[in-house]
């Protein structure tokens, strides 16, 4: 299977799991995540185990398991262990599961939040680790060589990040953590704000998108 084939094969699968589990992705983000965790699908658990995302099996999971040796960074530091992972038929039911995994689990929420947007960029930093909450991938660099298999590859398109040192609601600087821009058919340009209220115990971040500028691209 080339890569090409093997990108648009996995992108078609998160685009029919999400619509069936009703869990918004980016289904190019996706492929990328595929692309890399299983080595283009050439992994050992990959083809032993059709696990293209290196999802382990938990106290959760009643299905089959591979035993297989892995890398994590713990403490910054990158350490061999054996961990027990989930096996699964076949490549499509794998991305299922990652959707699935990701509509179950709250400390994903701005992944789904950013993929209702088509936002790449919100997408993989939803998968990071927060304090007390972990991410997808322990590697720090993850999100960095997701997004380098999507350049490679012509995978980047939608809302872009911009620079902003504050971006202000109803005169509050809501202490904007990331900006991104993207062009839309029906409302001009429109600018997503991830951002944490300040003065504002909340626990969850504020997502959402206003449309700041109402002209189009000329």
């Amino acid at each position: 299977m080339s890569r090409r084939i093997f990108l648009d094969s996995i992108e078609r699968f998160a685009s029919h799991a999400a619509q069936a589990e009703g869990v918004p992705v980016v289904p190019k983000v996706v492929a990328a995540q595929a692309a890399l965790e299983s080595r283009w699908g050439e992994s050992e658990l990959a083809r032993e185990g059709n696990n293209l995302f290196g999802v382990k099996a938990g106290s959760s999971w009643s299905g089959p398991v591979l035993e297989l040796p892995t890398w994590e960074v713990v403490d910054g530091q990158r350490v061999q262990t054996v961990a027990r992972f989930r096996r699964y038929e076949d490549f499509e039911g794998a991305v299922l599961d990652y959707v699935r995994i990701l509509g179950r689990l709250s400390w994903y929420r701005d992944a789904v939040e950013a993929a209702r947007y088509g936002d790449p960029y919100g997408y993989l930093y939803g998968l990071e680790a927060r304090a007390g909450e972990p991410g997808w991938a322990t590697d720090p660099d993850y999100a960095r060589k997701v997004l380098a298999i999507m350049r490679e590859y012509g995978l980047l398109e939608g809302p872009h990040p911009i620079w902003a040192d504050r971006v202000y609601l109803n005169g509050v600087n809501v202490g904007a953590e990331r900006v991104s821009i993207a062009h839309t058919e029906t409302a001009g340009v429109k600018v997503y704000v991830l951002a944490r209220p300040k003065r504002m115990d909340w626990r969850t971040r504020l997502g959402g998108a206003w449309a700041l500028i109402t002209g189009r691209w000329w």
